[in-house]
C-alpha cells in the first residue's frame, strides 16, 4: 500500500472543488453501501447547488433500499459502456482509496490521479491521488463530506428540496456506517451531526423504515442459509459463515443482500471476530468475497490487518477482501487466519 495519509486540510479540499473550472465527477466504491451512496449524492447535490457541473457515478449492484439515492439528479448507474467523462477537470473519490474497489473505472482513475481528490475515512488505500483528505477517526465518510459541504456552501441558502436531499443523504451515510449509532466508531461529533440533521428536518424514523425495514423475502431466506452455515471456532471466539452460489440461486437473493448478515453472530457473547464468505463467479473464474467484523473488546482483533493478509483492507472493526480462488480453498484459509488472529489477540 502507498502512504495513505492526508496531504491537505478540509479547507483546502473544499477550495479545490470550489475553484475547479470544469466538470467534476464523483465516484465511490462498487456495490455502494449507505455511506458510499449517501456521501456521493450529498457532495454532487451540493456542488451543483453552488453552480458547479458535477456528476456522480455509482457502480452496481445497488441495494433496493438505496434507490432513492441512486435516482437523485445528476447521478448515473454505471453500465457496460459508462466511463468517467473525458472532460473531467476534477475527480473526487469518496469512501475509498483502493483501485480494486473502483472497478470497472480503475484504469480511467489511473490516468486522472493528478486531478483526483480522495475524501475517505479508511485505514488503507493504494490510489496515489495528488490530493487526499483522510480521517480514520471519522465514523463515516459522510461526516467528512458534511464538513466539506459546510465549507463549500458557507452562508448561502439552498432550496428546500436540495437541502433535504443533502441532509437525508448525509444521515443515511452516518446511520449506515455506525449501525444506527451502535458501533464503536461513533463519536460525539457523529451524534452532533445527526442531531443537527434531525433539527433541520430529517425524519429519522422514516429513513429507518426505508433503509432497514423494506427488505425482500429473499433476503430472509438467505439469512437462514447464512445462519445454517455458521461454524464457531477458537473456543467459540470466532465465527465463519459461508454462502455459495447455490444459496443465491435457490433463494433468489442478490449479492448485495448480504448486507448486515455478518452482524448476526455478534449476538453470541463469546464471539469476538466474524467472517462472512460469499461465492461469486467472475470472468476470471471463481471468486470469494469476505467481510470481516470484530467486537471492540479487550485484545480485539484488528480486521483491517486480517483483511490485508488477503489483499483487502478497511477499518479496525470492519474490513473486507476478495480472493480469486474456489470458495472451499478460501474458507480453509480464512478459518486458519481467524484462529491464528484470536490466538494472537489472547497472547
Amino acid at each position: 500500500m502507498n502512504d495513505y495519509t492526508a496531504n491537505l486540510t478540509l479547507d483546502r479540499a473544499a477550495e479545490l472543488l470550489r475553484d475547479t473550472g470544469g466538470p467534476i465527477t464523483v465516484i465511490t466504491h462498487a456495490k455502494p453501501d449507505g455511506d458510499a451512496a449517501g456521501s456521493l449524492v450529498a457532495l454532487v447535490t451540493a456542488l451543483n447547488a453552488i453552480g458547479k457541473q458535477a456528476t456522480g457515478l455509482l457502480v452496481p449492484p445497488i441495494m433496493p433500499a438505496l434507490g432513492f439515492l441512486a435516482n437523485s439528479a445528476n447521478v448515473q448507474i454505471v453500465g457496460e459502456h459508462t466511463a468517467v467523462p473525458a472532460d473531467t477537470a476534477r475527480l473526487a473519490i469518496v469512501d475509498t482509496g483502493a483501485y480494486v474497489q473502483v472497478q470497472p473505472l480503475a484504469e480511467q482513475v489511473r490516468g486522472l490521479v493528478e486531478r483526483t481528490l480522495i475524501l475517505d475515512h479508511h485505514l488503507s488505500g493504494d490510489i496515489p491521488a495528488a490530493h487526499r483528505y483522510i480521517d480514520a477517526t471519522a465514523a463515516a465518510a459522510a461526516e467528512i463530506i458534511a464538513a466539506v459541504i459546510e465549507r463549500l456552501v458557507g452562508d448561502k441558502t439552498l432550496g428546500t428540496q436540495v437541502q433535504q436531499t443533502i441532509n437525508e443523504a448525509l444521515f443515511t451515510g452516518i446511520a449506515s456506517d455506525t449501525g444506527w449509532f451502535r458501533f464503536s466508531n461513533v463519536t460525539p461529533n457523529t451524534h452532533r451531526l445527526a442531531a443537527d440533521l434531525i433539527a433541520a428536518g430529517v425524519n429519522h424514523t422514516d429513513l429507518y423504515a426505508r433503509l432497514e425495514q423494506a427488505e425482500r423475502p429473499e433476503k430472509l431466506k438467505l439469512l437462514i442459509r447464512a445462519v445454517d452455515s455458521l461454524e464457531l471456532l477458537a473456543d467459540d471466539r470466532a465465527a465463519v459463515m459461508t454462502l455459495r452460489t447455490a444459496d443465491f440461486i435457490e433463494t433468489g437473493a442478490r449479492p448485495e443482500e448480504t448486507e448486515r448478515l455478518i452482524d448476526i453472530p455478534q449476538q453470541v457473547g463469546s464471539v469476538q471476530v466474524i467472517a462472512l464468505i460469499s461465492e461469486a463467479q467472475t470472468e476470471r473464474g471463481p471468486q470469494a468475497r469476505i467481510s470481516f467484523r470484530s467486537k471492540p473488546v479487550e485484545g480485539a482483533v484488528n480486521v483491517a490487518d486480517l483483511a490485508a493478509q488477503f489483499g483487502g483492507g478497511g477499518h479496525a472493526r470492519a474490513a473486507g477482501a476478495k480472493i480469486d480462488a474456489p470458495i472451499d480453498t478460501v474458507r480453509r484459509q480464512i478459518v486458519t487466519a481467524l484462529t491464528e488472529a484470536v490466538a494472537a489477540a489472547r497472547s
